[in-house]
């Protein structure tokens, strides 16, 4: 559930309980509302850490190709210019 809908829904609820606080099913839907939201972030911010580390993972991957590709470049530019003396 992302924020803005949660935010939605709990103060829909909110308003239903202070115009009615008697009604027990709309505090029951509250407390429902807030467990599944704990869980979801729970799950959310758990799997962000592990995408989080695989893109840094992956990043390092990247960075290193890209020097050694760097590296190749100047390599043969090097080699091309040496040629052309």
């Amino acid at each position: 559930m992302n924020d803005n809908a949660f935010y939605q829904c709990k103060f829909f609820i909110e308003q239903c309980i202070s115009q009615n606080p008697e009604n027990q099913e709309m505090v029951k839907a509250y407390v429902s509302l807030i467990e599944q939201k704990t869980k979801f972030d729970i799950a959310f911010f758990s799997q962000s850490a592990e995408v989080q580390k695989n893109w840094n993972d992956n990043q390092a991957k990247v960075n290193t190709n890209w020097q050694t590709t760097q590296t190749d470049i100047a390599k043969k530019q090097l080699e091309v210019n040496q040629r052309n003396f």
